[in-house]
């Protein structure tokens, strides 16, 4: 990867990890989110989902692997190579992302609330530090 990239996604990633340890720390203190911030949550976590696709296909490319334009077959490829060894289910990621990007009328806040509380939007933090840290291809 470039390193102009990994410095860019380095400082976005920073900045997402911090807000969303923020909106934790507020739905637990208040146990509910106002709109304004709760619409926050959301754009978090599609930030966050949009930079991990962005990420795997990249490291796809450093790879010399073309990289697959849907996003569930980038990270299926990436697995498939030993380079994602997170226990994130990107299927369902990718499915709230596309939600709350394109049926963000009927995604139930719940889930949404739930991955804030339960800090699961870590795991795609892991994915991204992992894949940053080692931007080095791996051919065998």
């Amino acid at each position: 990867m470039e390193p102009e990239y990994v410095a860019s996604m380095r400082e976005h990633l920073a900045r997402l990890g911090e807000e969303l340890q923020q909106l934790h720390e507020l739905l637990v203190a208040e146990r509910v989110l106002s709109p304004l911030v709760y619409r926050a949550a959301e754009r978090n976590l599609q930030l966050l989902t949009e930079a991990c696709i962005g990420i795997a296909k990249q490291t796809l490319k450093a790879q010399g692997v073309v990289a697959p334009s849907d996003a569930r077959q980038a990270f299926a490829k990436l697995r498939s190579m030993g380079l994602d060894a997170t226990e994130a289910e990107w299927p369902k990621i990718i499915g709230l992302r596309n939600a709350l990007v394109h049926d963000y009328l009927n995604l139930d806040e719940r889930i949404v609330l739930d991955i804030i509380r339960e800090q699961r939007y870590q795991l795609l933090l892991d994915f991204a530090d992992q894949r940053l840290a080692d931007p080095q291809p791996h051919r065998d």
